[in-house]
């Protein structure tokens, strides 16, 4: 077989691979409200964020996935990002966490909370 031969089959081997694999679910809201969020991903795992303007607790439920919980908070600028296998929680002292991001993995989109009145 030439080159273009096998050319041609690792295309049509790349084109079945991707047709045939499942695109990546986005994440499936479960309960949002202000200051709560809950949501979960295709693998099964669930994952919430708790916030105030003094707490923001984000954490992971069960081992459907692999990965962390990850929270990023806002008060007079955004933060770091903080990761855990199951749970994440920081503090305001001064009370100025004006909102928070929690997502599921280091590369997923995260979902912006605003803090419940407190």
């Amino acid at each position: 077989m030439g080159k273009r031969t096998f050319t041609v089959l690792g295309t049509i081997a790349a084109a079945f691979m991707l047709a045939t694999t499942p695109a990546s679910a986005a994440d499936s809201i479960l309960e949002k409200e202000k200051g709560w969020l809950m949501f979960t991903r295709s693998c099964g795992s669930v994952y919430s964020l708790d916030l105030s303007t003094v707490k923001a607790t984000g954490i992971k439920y069960n081992t459907g996935c692999q990965g962390h919980v990850w929270v990023r908070v806002h008060g007079n600028g955004w933060g770091d990002w903080h990761h855990d296998k199951h749970q994440v929680t920081l503090n305001s002292p001064h009370g100025k966490f004006d909102k928070a991001l929690v997502k599921s993995c280091a590369d997923c989109d995260a979902h912006t909370v605003y803090p419940k009145n407190t």
